[in-house]
């Protein structure tokens, strides 16, 4: 038998775990220190580090039928790297590793007879199994005061607040005043004039988020939630409303008052690790597991979907966000996430979404009761019958409030100011589709048999 020390390895969690089961019945065979254990010890935590956190990449079709080589590391790079043993402790660590993984009735070796390894990014599927109970849970039981779905977004959610990115950045991002998101675009469709001339009358109430008990539901928010969707360019605004061939789409540019904090679904989805934690450590299989389900999740939760299926399929994004509204921790004001409606173009700036939480969707001069500016779309010929589309606004003068007048959400100061000179009206003239074509086969020989 084979003995090897503490002080033979690198890693701190696995000298720990060596040093609680070393005795000083046998020295070690690399550095003759007389407290150590026994080398299939710490095989056995290799098996399990390897059968947790990595995937074999040696049995794929490329290997075996084309003869490439294999992506990541071969057994003995992953045991060294993983244990930082002496080369010879290596050797022998895979040597027990591969009697274990062979199974003498079928002669067959577990991950093959010259595996390599991969760190495994598909960890999420334990916690993705309790998710599908949440959903049934929300769907059957009911989203308000539900226990259970509080427990669980306390779980994924709980610790967003140190997340950072692979790339090292922070998933809660700054917003407002000297930031990378100052202003937000927002758009609304129109079928009429009548309803045009509505808006230019009064475009902060109008473009700007609905009302408290007002309001259709949306992505991140439930009926009558007030939430202010808006994008980062005009173009993915518009997208966003998906205006019909005719219709006129009304964008403006708000200003982002106040600093803000918000979510950035695209790097929580993208987390990495912390540097300090050891796969040998129980904790990092569990924090593994969050990061894989962090990445789906934040994938479900921007995937496109059908007006038809819209009540059903917000359920659970509006859940999330709810719950991020209301995050015990730390203030979150909105999420950032990709705009579903742009798709991904790798030559072009395709834009963000962004949406602010109620407590962050105030409008100033939203609440007022009177229009804020006198409003025409025609200029007319003084001595005939023509007309041009020439629309125009000019602005009034909004009065405050009597002190007496309470509204529901008064109490919650305005974040955005209508940049009045950005106001723009969109004909929709015609509609772009970038589609993935697939022609249908015709004849028996196509058919799976």
């Amino acid at each position: 038998m084979t003995y090897i020390c503490a002080n033979c390895v690198q890693d701190a969690r696995l000298q720990a775990l060596i040093r609680s089961a070393s005795t000083n019945e046998n020295p070690c065979d690399y550095c003759e220190r007389e407290s150590s254990v026994d080398l299939y010890f710490v095989a056995d935590k290799c098996d399990d580090v390897i059968d947790t956190f990595y995937e074999v990449s040696s049995q794929t079709m490329a290997v075996i039928v084309y003869d490439r080589l294999p992506e990541g590391k071969s057994l003995e790079a992953t045991v060294a790297e993983l244990t930082g043993a002496p080369d010879s402790a290596v050797e022998a660590i895979v040597e027990v590793l591969q009697d274990l993984w062979y199974d003498k009735d079928s002669d067959e070796h577990q991950y093959g007879e010259d595996p390599w390894f991969v760190p495994s990014y598909r960890m999420g599927s334990t916690l993705s199994a309790q998710w599908e109970m949440i959903e049934a849970s929300l769907r059957n039981e009911g989203r308000y005061l539900n226990p259970k779905v509080a427990a669980f977004m306390e779980m994924v959610f709980g610790g967003i607040r140190k997340d950072i990115a692979q790339d090292g950045k922070p998933v809660l991002v700054n917003a407002g005043p000297g930031t990378a998101y100052q202003t937000l675009y927002r758009a609304r469709v129109f079928q009429n004039e009548k309803g045009l001339v509505e808006a230019l009358e009064h475009p902060e109430r109008c473009l700007g988020a609905p009302p408290v008990g007002s309001g259709s539901s949306g992505r991140m928010n439930a009926a009558g939630q007030p939430a202010f969707y808006g994008a980062t360019d005009v173009d993915t605004a518009l997208a966003e409303v998906r205006p019909v061939v005719g219709s006129w789409v009304v964008s403006a540019k708000f200003s982002i008052d106040r600093p803000l904090k918000l979510l950035d679904l695209r790097l929580l989805g993208k987390i990495k690790l912390a540097e300090n934690l050891s796969v040998f450590d129980e904790t990092t299989k569990a924090a593994a597991q969050r990061r894989d389900f962090l990445r789906d999740l934040c994938n479900e939760m921007v995937l496109p979907v059908m007006p038809e299926q819209q009540e059903h399929s917000y359920l659970v994004t509006q859940v999330v966000a709810n719950y991020l509204a209301t995050y015990p921790h730390i203030s979150i004001d909105g999420i950032i996430y990709p705009s579903v409606q742009r798709g991904v173009q790798e030559s072009v700036d395709t834009g963000e979404n962004v949406v602010l939480f109620y407590k962050a969707a105030t409008t100033s001069n939203a609440d007022s009761e009177e229009p804020t500016a006198v409003a025409q779309l025609w200029l007319y010929e003084e001595d005939g019958p023509g007309r041009d589309f020439c629309p125009a606004i000019r602005f009034l003068e909004v009065k405050s409030a009597p002190a007496w007048y309470q509204k529901q959400d008064s109490h919650i100061a305005p974040t955005l100011s209508l940049l009045k000179d950005s106001i723009q009206i969109h004909e929709v003239k015609s509609v772009q589709v970038t589609s993935d074509v697939s022609s249908v086969d015709v004849g028996e020989n196509y058919f799976n048999r």
